[in-house]
């Protein structure tokens, strides 16, 4: 079949955003025609994209652009590895599933940052995050929860009879000790607090994006990568469709929408002339629309990983022994709580003076209930380098709320797919305070309890480092997360709502050109990023039909 050169409607990027995009936008405009271009392969039948393990696996596969980031002066000097979907259904393909919301006031700072746009307000955003929900709980808040979306969420402990981890009682009963109270319902209550993991596995399999919204009636073109946006006019520019990386040229009646990724988006702007003048200027490039504001705001939930080891891995409480080996145990993430903390207020207000935040910003941050910090405890090793056996469990502990920028610029060879990425993670002040404070707290939940004290025996250190334990200095924690914390793979924010793009997630002075990703995140999101992200689309979606 010979394929179309002009369509109505062209997105640029096939993964999470891109695919719920193209299905929403065929439902709502059947007439249209659509086309998605996808860089990567579509994983087809000799991927496995549905369990969890097949999702380990595809990471760093060809999948995955596993994009190398500058070297970090923050991170000694360490260049990080980033996980990016390179193929249809992009990261919902690699992720693990987990499905939250962040708090009202994290989406509030949205519409603010729009002039008071209450579209992108909580309660502007509801009606979409409870359009994508099929929640477990029938009885559950409808003012909250969405019961007929393409996605079931449900909590880990309520999916299966015999997914019941061992360690779940003791562990809720350590964060106990430590004052971190229960949260029933972290959509509807706010997320501070221990609530259970939810997530969107159906019948241990995944559902990722391009299965979760059928593209019936879209076309898509895989392994296409896209090499430029084009361009005509002298005054306003007019994007009028895409040049793609073999020469072929692709026009668009309508509209170009980019859905490249937190990762991909600015980059692409950059090389097809929209971005800041000086930069273009030094790489030859063709000014079509000064946006200084492209590529420089990029963040990532921050992440150190711990490791520990049990005291008598013969009672069987991570993956890896014998009973735990009935499939239920990894039909979707070995978790099953998740705690979310916010900081002293002392600590909190210090670490803002320090980094001289102030204002309504500092107001806003200073609210009872804001979440800085989330933990999970995963049974199961995770990594390369320790045991998968059954004797280790690992705990992951994320800012919710980064407050550091990193930039994503063009490589040497505007050409290239890769973008040049700095991510400058950990150089805030509150992004210090409060991933020591939450490291902290993880060591006295793990070491520190009456209820783990017979569980847990130790933490067991990345090679060559020492343990650390509660009497650990912030200054030793500090050094451990400089060593190796990582990005918990949640890129946003590189090409912001308020600077890049308007409400209408249209391209500032650029007709015909929108962004739909999470790129256009102005500020981060407690939770995970996938719930948001999908709540976003959904109402583009709407905002796009209306203006059609």
């Amino acid at each position: 079949m010979e394929e179309p050169t002009v369509v109505d409607y062209i997105i640029v990027g096939g993964g999470l955003s891109g695919c719920a995009l193209a299905s929403l936008l065929r439902r709502s405009l059947p007439n249209s025609s659509i086309l998605v271009l996808e860089a990567g392969q579509d994983p087809g039948p000799e991927h496995d994209v549905v369990t969890i393990f097949g999702g380990f696996a595809l990471q760093g596969s060809a999948l995955d652009w596993h994009f190398q980031t500058a070297p970090t002066p923050s991170t000694a000097n360490r260049t990080h590895t980033l996980v990016h979907g390179k193929t249809l259904g992009g990261g919902t393909v690699l992720n693990y599933g987990g499905w939250s919301r962040g708090d009202d006031p994290d989406y509030d700072a949205w519409a603010a940052r729009l002039g008071g746009d209450a579209r992108w307000s909580y309660a502007g955003l509801l009606p979409y995050f409870k359009r994508t929900e099929s929640f477990y709980d029938t009885n559950a808040s409808a003012e909250k929860h969405g019961f007929d979306g393409p996605f079931k969420v449900i909590p880990t402990n309520a999916s299966h009879a015999s997914r019941k981890y061992p360690l779940r009682g003791p562990l809720e009963q350590a964060w106990k000790e430590v004052g971190l109270r229960r949260n029933l319902d972290p959509f509807a209550n706010r997320l501070a607090g221990l609530s259970d993991f939810y997530e969107i596995w159906e019948d241990g399999k995944r559902r990722p994006s391009h299965l979760a919204y059928p593209l019936d009636g879209v076309s898509v073109r895989t392994s296409t990568p896209v090499s430029q946006i084009l361009f005509e006019g002298d005054g306003t520019p007019k994007a009028t469709g895409v040049k793609l990386s073999n020469g072929q040229a692709v026009n668009a009646r309508k509209q170009v929408i980019i859905s490249g990724g937190t990762l991909q988006t600015p980059r692409l702007l950059l090389r097809s002339g929209v971005g800041d003048p000086s930069v273009l200027s030094e790489r030859n490039i063709p000014l079509v629309q000064a946006l200084p504001s492209v590529g420089q705001q990029y963040y990532d939930h921050f992440a150190l990983y711990q490791w520990f080891k049990i005291k008598d891995p013969s009672r069987g409480l991570a993956l890896g022994h014998p009973n735990l080996s009935d499939p239920a145990f990894v039909a979707g993430m070995p978790t099953d709580v998740s705690a979310n903390e916010g900081l002293p207020r002392d600590i909190l207000a210090k670490a803002l003076d320090e980094d001289g935040v102030v204002g309504a910003e500092r107001e806003a941050l200073l609210q009872p209930g804001r979440v800085f910090v989330e933990t999970l405890i995963v049974y199961h090793a995770l990594a390369p380098g320790f045991p998968s056996d059954g004797s280790v469990v690992c705990a992951s502990t994320l800012l919710t709320l980064p407050s550091s920028r990193g930039r994503i610029s063009l490589s040497q060879d505007i050409e290239s797919p890769t973008p040049h990425i700095e991510p400058n993670y950990f150089t805030t002040a509150l992004d210090r305070a409060a991933l020591i404070h939450g490291v902290r707290r993880v060591l006295k939940v793990m070491l520190g309890t009456e209820a783990l004290k017979d569980y847990i025996e130790t933490e067991l250190p990345p090679p060559g480092l020492a343990p650390l334990t509660i009497e650990s200095s912030d200054k030793e924690i500090e050094e451990r997360i400089r060593a190796v914390g990582v990005a918990h793979h949640h890129a946003m924010g590189s090409c912001p709502m308020g600077k890049v793009v308007d409400g209408d997630l249209r391209v500032k002075g650029v007709q015909n050109l929108r962004i739909c990703d999470a790129s256009v995140f102005p500020n981060p999101v407690g939770g995970h990023p996938m719930a948001s992200l999908y709540g976003v689309v959904e109402q583009a979606a709407d905002i796009i039909a209306a203006s059609a």
